[in-house]
């Protein structure tokens, strides 16, 4: 039962020395159990009273909590009844972009992966920080995380991969190893209300791209654009780099 959780999540509370704000920290226990399927749609939460009551905390915070993740797409509110965890949604694309990881598993190839970098970075630090709508409190410190990681099918590149996402969306994917699902996977199944947009491009990769992909000689590239969006509030960018001679798109009408 979702109150015997946060009875549970009181306890680490009063040991989590983060910076974060506590909203903050509730819409993250909350998300988590969305994501391991612990709390399932239409699942009622306690009111905002009986959580602020167990948690100690003001119930302008729990509101606040309660107040984003629904403006997110995670809960939903009847009027006289109660906020409740939401249907996930999802979009059909034009094109059938899988994460690269499903790619090659459909292919019948062995994944891999090499993480190349990964480090928090400040707002100053994303030049297209705009896009993701943060307010000041949102954009202190270093708000985004952000990796830079190479896909292998049969030990060969298949995807280079540039991506920056907010810290708070998903506090544990500086953790994470991908060793059996790429970051496009991992951010979905976390978080299944995310759209997905995709925009395609053809280019002439750069001598240091060329170098990471394992190119030789003259060969074009696809780059694909990746948002992950919450009703229509960006929480992760990515773009992703494919050999031409290496992958092909399938369309769907």
């Amino acid at each position: 039962m979702p109150i015997n959780s946060f009875q549970e999540f009181q306890h680490s509370l009063e040991r989590d020395d983060r910076s974060l704000p506590l909203y903050q920290k509730i819409k993250e226990f909350i998300l988590e159990k969305i994501a391991i399927r612990e709390w399932l749609p239409h699942q009622k939460l306690p009111s905002e009273n009986e959580i602020s009551a167990i948690l100690n905390v003001s119930r302008m915070t729990v509101n606040r909590a309660f107040k984003e993740l629904t403006e997110e797409g995670y809960l939903f509110r009847e009027k006289g009844s109660g906020t409740f965890v939401a249907e996930p949604f999802q979009l059909t694309p034009f094109f059938e972009l899988f994460p690269i990881s499903q790619e090659i598993a459909i292919e019948g190839n062995q994944y891999g992966v090499l993480i190349l970098e990964r480090k928090r970075l400040a707002y100053d630090e994303v030049p297209f920080a705009s896009l993701f709508q943060l307010s000041k409190e949102e954009a202190a410190e270093f708000p985004f995380l952000y990796s830079e990681i190479l896909y292998l099918s049969n030990g060969i590149p298949i995807q280079y991969e540039q991506r920056t996402l907010l810290a708070a969306f998903a506090p544990r994917y500086e953790e994470e190893h991908f060793t059996h699902h790429c970051s496009s996977a991992y951010l979905l199944n976390l978080v299944p209300a995310l759209s997905q947009k995709h925009r395609l491009e053809a280019m002439i990769p750069s001598p240091e791209l060329k170098k990471i992909l394992s190119i030789e000689g003259e060969e074009a590239c696809f780059k694909v654009i990746e948002k992950l969006q919450i009703q229509g509030k960006l929480r992760s960018y990515a773009e992703q780099f494919y050999p031409a001679s290496r992958y092909q798109f399938h369309s769907k009408i």
